[in-house]
């Protein structure tokens, strides 16, 4: 029995050691380098595509970055909406040190500094005839202010300027002008227009007969259509005619209203070159024109001019017109 248990003994031995070869050994060298816990966050590639190379792209070049400035006495003006505009500017240099010398003994740092805005709305501004005018002060670190008006559909422009000790406005830049939007539906109401070419098309000329031939009486029936339909197309002529739908908005109270437009028609060589005011004028392919103007009070001198293609023939047609509204 006792030699049994001896030999059971020394299988299982052997059997541990054949299981501790065949388990091969992993061993870490001493010295085991120190690991770093980095944070990792995504990032997108961009490649140069003059090298080839290809590196994150937030270290790319800043190259196209906008300067702070620009070095010129500068004022912006856009509109925002029916009531409010933005400007923004910027003074050079050169521009403060003259102004400056104008300020005499008040340092310019401590100089208010305002926007004057103009109604300048229907009129060629000189700087001194706008409807109004009122200041805005501001500090003196803005480089832009967003300006309130209290009328919609109007022409403004806005100057930039210090005040002295006295209280004199010192212009240092103007604005460029700019055109508020209506708060609502328009007030004017278009004509449908048609040509002349598309009138006799439509409606053939009547001939020489009596007042009981049919083409008198076809005459009479378009005189009725013009003056009582909307006779349209899509290019601008010489007859209009409003048509029973077209009103006015209602007003309170008893009121009036009245204006007055011209059309100025003529006819040329196919391609000639024409302006009336020095504005280019289209012709239709048969050389004809029409333009519609707005006539305002007081006298206006149209030149309509003609030149052929080659620039060798030139004619000119000048008209006085005069409106007095009382």
């Amino acid at each position: 029995m006792t030699g049994r248990l001896d030999r059971d003994l020394k299988n299982q031995e052997k059997q541990e050691k054949e299981q501790e070869r065949e388990v091969e050994e992993i061993s870490l060298p001493a010295e085991v380098a120190e690991l770093a816990t980095i944070e990792t966050r995504e990032i997108n590639l961009a490649q140069d595509a003059r090298r080839g190379e290809i590196y994150p792209r937030f270290m790319t070049e800043t190259e196209y970055e906008l300067p702070a400035g620009y070095g010129e006495t500068k004022l912006v003006l856009q509109v925002r909406d029916p009531y409010w505009m933005h400007a923004y500017w910027e003074i050079s240099e050169e521009t403060i040190r003259d102004i400056q010398r104008m300020l005499g003994p008040l340092n310019w740092n401590e100089a208010q500094r305002a926007l004057r805005v103009h109604d300048i709305t229907g009129i060629d501004f000189n700087g001194a005839n706008a409807h109004y005018s009122f200041d805005i002060p501001i500090n003196n670190v803005a480089n832009n202010w967003y300006i309130n008006v209290e009328r919609p559909n109007r022409r403004y422009c806005v100057d930039l300027g210090v005040k002295n000790e006295a209280g004199d406005f010192i212009l240092i830049t103007r604005s460029n002008p700019v055109h508020t939007p209506r708060d609502g539906i328009s007030e004017i109401v278009d004509e449908e227009w048609m040509t002349l070419e598309a009138i006799e098309k439509l409606y053939p000329a009547p001939s020489p007969r009596g007042p009981s031939s049919p083409e008198f009486m076809r005459s009479q029936e378009i005189q009725g259509r013009l003056e009582y339909e909307e006779v349209g197309s899509g290019a601008v002529g010489v007859i209009s005619s409003p048509g029973p739908g077209v009103a006015y908005p209602r007003k309170k109270g008893f009121w009036l209203t009245a204006d007055v437009e011209i059309i100025i028609y003529g006819a040329t060589e196919r391609d000639a070159a024409v302006t009336i005011q020095g504005m280019p004028v289209k012709l239709r392919p048969d050389g004809t024109f029409t333009v519609r103007f707005a006539l305002p009070d007081g006298e206006q001198v149209i030149p309509v001019e003609a030149v052929s293609a080659g620039g060798e023939d030139r004619r000119r047609i000048t008209m006085t017109i005069t409106r007095k509204t009382t």
